[in-house]
């Protein structure tokens, strides 16, 4: 007749055996090191979250070159823009994904939102030169606007231009992040962007909905 054990009866040695193998798994696991997080909350009620445990990428000169500096370079004689300001503005947009999509919904290489799509009447945000073109007519425009003030034209780009039309730079932190990352790309008087930190906002609107949402 064969023996049946009944686990209850197992040997403590026996278990002990099996915690130990189950303990020792978890320990080789590669877990991710915890980040510290930390936690900023803004005036117009929003709520930052962001790691400053990542190191700062190191921009320079050349950083901003991309396999699209021909396409830029030729839209921007076109329109009148300096190219070097747009590679800038690119860089920090969408790191040159043609296929970016951030959470707010702006779309493709310079980040164009779909209600400047539909002022620009661009039929493809995903498609390198539509895309650019529309994002150097768009900056053009700002520009105009506030006498050639790059500062302006870059919140403006950003947060809109309703909350730029007192010609001060709008108290949005994400905003002035933007201008001072892309503006030390630009000038090339600093040497680490701060826009290597990953920021999360979290706002709660009027009506209760929860926004989440970076830049």
């Amino acid at each position: 007749m064969n023996n049946i054990t009944n686990p209850s009866m197992q040997s403590p040695l026996m278990k002990a055996l099996v915690f130990v193998q189950i303990f020792l798994l978890i320990l080789s696991y590669p877990w991710p090191l915890p980040a510290k997080v930390h936690k900023r909350v803004h005036k117009d009620g929003s709520i930052e979250y962001y790691n400053t445990n990542e190191p700062a990428r190191k921009y320079s000169g050349g950083s901003v070159s991309s396999r699209y500096d021909g396409l830029i370079e030729k839209v921007c004689t076109k329109h009148g823009v300096n190219p070097l300001l747009v590679k800038c503005i690119i860089k920090v947009e969408s790191n040159f994904n043609p296929d970016a999509v951030s959470v707010a919904g702006a779309m493709g290489l310079m980040q164009i939102m779909q209600d400047t799509a539909d002022y620009y009447s661009l039929e493809n945000p995903f498609n390198p030169e539509q895309n650019i073109a529309t994002g150097v007519r768009h900056i053009k425009s700002l520009l105009a606007y506030f006498n050639n003030d790059v500062e302006l034209s870059l919140a403006a780009y950003h947060a809109g231009l309703g909350r730029v039309k007192n010609r001060t730079l709008p108290p949005i932190r994400a905003t002035i992040d933007y201008v001072n990352s892309v503006m030390r790309l630009y000038t090339g008087t600093a040497g680490q962007a701060e826009n290597s930190v990953r920021r999360l906002y979290k706002k709660i609107e009027r009506d209760g909905t929860i926004v989440i949402y970076s830049r």
